[in-house]
């Protein structure tokens, strides 16, 4: 999760222990904090610790979001580089830290391909889960069509209607085979399988001494890949996950025109590392696949989420609401998110 300062819990000891691995960002020589001696409260000398260390992977940290300086707080970009060196689970808390795992001829692509016996419906949560979702927001248009003052009535969802696992957060979202992978979610255990689409499976995970399961992302061909999570019969929701090739250009975001826009709107993203084909914008409300680019610099798309729909047409052209906007494809996820606002 996203720490700072005022932060509290277990995480925060498992951020202390990370950075005491290094003398350079170690959170204190000697007393609370210190190695051995973590704790679980996020202060001064842990935001010290973390800019120092944001810092010393700059490239990897600041330089993605456009800034030369730490500023102590945990996010995504510093909490991907914290994962890469956490310390995976052997039986014994005095593991070494952790490092890519290079590659080799015993690990061929064939190591990763899905059996007949282990093919499975990998959509099988999502559509679980849009079938909620679409029945809540028809119950929610239906409320504002009617103009009635009443509460909508909203769909009775049982336990048996969404998946029993779900995926929360992958990080890194992206990397080159032999990197490891943390996998934040329910339902997941060290005999779980995962999926990358319908055609490569890893068949292990991996558990650290903090609680965390982990994966390497296998030797299989570079792109972007939907992966879900299998325990026994249960499949979890989908997540994506970029396998990177370091020959490919980076995904960058320039600019959203226009940055204000109704419902309806044409939307034009200009930036870099967009493919001829394949793209997927994601928004707040809407995700577009298979945007095509033309020129590798500009995308195209006409904002209408379902979800809005009831509220834009009844609307009086005085609410603002903010979505962001980002793009991933088989480079990778783009370097930032734009922020557009959509007046209904």
């Amino acid at each position: 999760m996203n720490l700072s300062l005022g932060s509290s819990g277990v995480q925060v000891a498992a951020l202390q222990k990370i950075l005491n691995q290094d003398s350079a960002t170690r959170v204190a020589v000697t007393g609370p904090g210190s190695s051995g001696n973590e704790s679980t409260y996020f202060g001064s000398l842990t935001k010290a610790a973390v800019i120092r260390f944001q810092e010393k992977y700059a490239s990897e940290i600041l330089s993605p979001v456009g800034l030369t300086r730490g500023n102590g707080y945990v996010g995504a970009y510093t909490r991907a580089k914290l994962n890469t060196l956490s310390t995976p689970y052997t039986g014994s808390a005095s593991a070494s830290p952790s490092a890519p795992v290079t590659p080799s001829a015993a690990s061929p692509t064939a190591d990763y391909t899905v059996k007949d016996s282990e093919k499975i419906d990998i959509y099988a949560g999502d559509a679980m889960i849009a079938k909620v979702q679409n029945k809540m927001t028809a119950a929610i248009n239906a409320a504002i069509a009617s103009q009635s003052m009443a509460t909508a009535t909203m769909p009775t969802i049982a336990l048996t209607d969404v998946p029993s696992s779900a995926i929360k957060e992958v990080s890194p979202r992206s990397g080159a085979p032999g990197t490891r992978a943390t996998i934040a979610g329910i339902g997941i255990t060290s005999q779980s399988t995962l999926y990358f689409g319908n055609k490569y499976i890893v068949r292990a995970m991996s558990l650290d001494i903090f609680g965390n399961f982990s994966f390497v992302v296998p030797s299989i061909p570079p792109g972007r890949y939907d992966i879900a999570i299998r325990e026994d019969d249960r499949v979890s929701n989908t997540k994506m996950f970029v396998i990177t090739d370091p020959q490919n250009p980076r995904v960058r975001l320039q600019s959203i025109s226009p940055a204000t826009t109704t419902y309806g709107g044409t939307l034009t993203i200009t930036g870099s590392g967009f493919t001829s084909t394949g793209n997927i914008v994601v928004t707040t409300y809407q995700t577009f696949a298979d945007v095509p680019s033309s020129d590798g610099k500009t995308l195209t798309m006409t904002l209408a989420p379902e979800s809005l729909r009831e509220p834009a047409r009844v609307g009086r052209g005085t609410d603002k609401v903010l979505m962001s906007v980002s793009v991933v494809n088989d480079y990778g996820f783009s370097d930032s998110e734009k922020i557009i606002t959509m007046i209904l």
